[in-house]
């Protein structure tokens, strides 16, 4: 009887322990973002603070484009327009009157606020369904409205808490895969970081290395959102990672090769993803001998995967521009997480560049792999 008394007393202090975890934030996270980016050093956020742009970008929300007054209001009012600015503005005639809310925002909720100015504003980029730019297919792809179940990409959602601690209750102790949503400030800096797209670490923003999303330096305006202007390369350090090491926070069972090659042998139990922090990277020239991929029907770009779908995008090893990460090179093109989905979403299942129901399900799968034959 005792015995049984004592087991149930310890299941009852676990759940209690447990609770206490889920229910406020978690007071301790270094190991936990160390696993994630073995590379991080809490030195990191003093030192790519003062980084330059990365190569190609010209960010807005930085320097002497960061204005407070587009986001925040002092005292939930505004009688009149600030001198000189440019009129209409995004919130509505004057005066204004706004519900008071944290931080002193001008909408109750961050998606809320950048939804302001990022959807179906014309000479903004537009994140929301259809494009109101009108440009042939942006390079993040797009969500669906915020709040609504999303099987082609992202669920962008109101009320998150994008603390570090609490993303992670979003999939965990709780949360799951299924039914996370993202805010906007998970992924990009709204007081920017000077890194392209103001992208950082949702795990721990400002710790993040330079990225290497490659922009047209001939596109202006808009254009520099268009797919076909946008490259991607690395250098696998923190002068230059690939865009997609941003993924892995909080998809970090999806690269590495102790998930992707747990036996190191070459057989791959899951997709390889390109993941430089972790010393797993990869090209589509090594699969040539197990006859898994075939790097001369990738450089050609025709036939089987190539009928309906672009050549999908890849990750250049050593490419630091934007003609570099363009050469395509079987020996140094490498799969990462956009060469297969789009980051915000599309209008294809699981964000995907090419749809997986109608037609040939391996169009994009045959780009590299050519199994089909047609």
């Amino acid at each position: 009887m005792k015995q049984i008394i004592y087991i149930l007393l310890t299941i009852v202090l676990v759940l209690f322990i447990v609770n206490l975890a889920v229910a406020g934030d978690f007071t301790d996270f270094e190991a936990g973002l160390n696993y994630i980016h073995p590379s991080r050093s809490n030195n990191n956020k003093v030192i790519n603070r003062n980084m330059s742009l990365g190569p190609g970008d010209n960010v807005y929300h930085n320097g002497a484009t960061l204005l407070c007054s587009q986001c925040h209001v002092m005292h939930a009012s505004m009688q009149h327009p600030h001198d000189g600015q440019t009129l209409p503005d995004p919130f509505g005639p004057f005066p204004q009157n706004f519900t008071p809310s944290k931080n002193l925002l001008k909408a109750s909720d961050p998606v809320a606020l950048c939804l302001t100015c990022h959807d179906n504003v014309a000479g903004i980029p537009d994140v929301v369904g259809a494009d109101v730019n009108g440009l042939t297919a942006r390079s993040a792809g797009f969500f669906e409205s915020p709040g609504v179940d999303n099987p082609r990409g992202h669920k962008l959602d109101y009320g998150l808490d994008a603390s570090s601690s609490n993303l992670c209750l979003r999939c965990h102790f709780g949360g799951t895969f299924a039914t996370a949503a993202v805010s906007c400030i998970d992924c990009h800096n709204p007081h920017g970081n000077y890194r392209p797209r103001n992208l950082q670490w949702a795990s721990d923003p400002g710790g993040e290395p330079q990225f290497g999303l490659l922009i047209n330096p001939a596109a202006t305006g808009m254009s520099r959102y268009e797919k076909a202007n946008v490259g991607f390369g690395t250098t696998n350090d923190a002068n230059l990672r690939e865009v997609s090491n941003m993924c892995d926070d909080c998809h970090h069972s999806f690269t590495g090769s102790n998930y992707n090659d747990p036996d190191s042998n070459g057989i791959h139990n899951r997709h390889p993803s390109y993941d430089s922090e972790r010393g797993s990277t990869n090209n589509i020239g090594q699969g040539a001998s197990r006859g898994t991929t075939d790097p001369t029907h990738w450089e050609n770009g025709t036939g089987a995967g190539f009928t309906s779908t672009p050549r999908l995008r890849f990750v250049n090893n050593g490419a630091t521009d934007f003609t570099s990460s363009h050469v395509v090179d079987a020996n140094v093109n490498g799969v990462f997480c956009l060469s297969c989905h789009s980051a915000h979403g599309s209008s294809n299942a699981f964000g995907l560049a090419w749809d997986p129901v109608v037609g040939k399900n391996g169009e994009g799968c045959d780009q590299c792999h050519n199994k089909t034959n047609l």
